[in-house]
């Protein structure tokens, strides 16, 4: 779908990297867009099941946010700019954890609370 195609590429020119001087932060918005990106046809619905490409990139996002809260903060902030672009199926969004054997510990939407993962929580 040559509209998807297109809003990839802005994804990937519009989403700001990270700013943070944390050594641990291994991550940054283009990163997390990049892995998420083999998820967009699922998560849109353009197919039933996410590819193993989605499923790795899912992966690596959840050991990168795992790392600590400046991390795992600005994955979700960065989740939440992708699903407003992008505006992912709830229903495929809620079950790419069940489809991939993950726990994905962000709700793929433009709505998700990311200031519950402040560190002075």
């Amino acid at each position: 779908m040559k509209t998807l195609a297109a809003t990839l590429m802005l994804l990937l020119l519009l989403v700001p990297s990270s700013s943070s001087s944390d050594s641990e932060a291994i991550l940054d918005c283009k990163a997390v867009t990049a892995h998420l990106t083999p998820c967009l046809t699922y998560l849109t619905g353009m197919v039933e099941t996410p590819r193993a490409f989605c499923c790795k990139g899912a992966r690596i996002l959840v050991l990168g946010a795992s790392t600590n809260m400046e991390n795992k903060k600005m994955v979700c902030n960065c989740i939440k700019t992708l699903a407003y672009i992008v505006k992912p199926r709830p229903e495929n969004a809620i079950d790419l954890s069940n489809k991939c054997r993950i726990h994905f510990p962000f709700e793929i939407s433009p709505n998700i609370d990311c200031s519950r993962y402040s560190s002075k929580h």
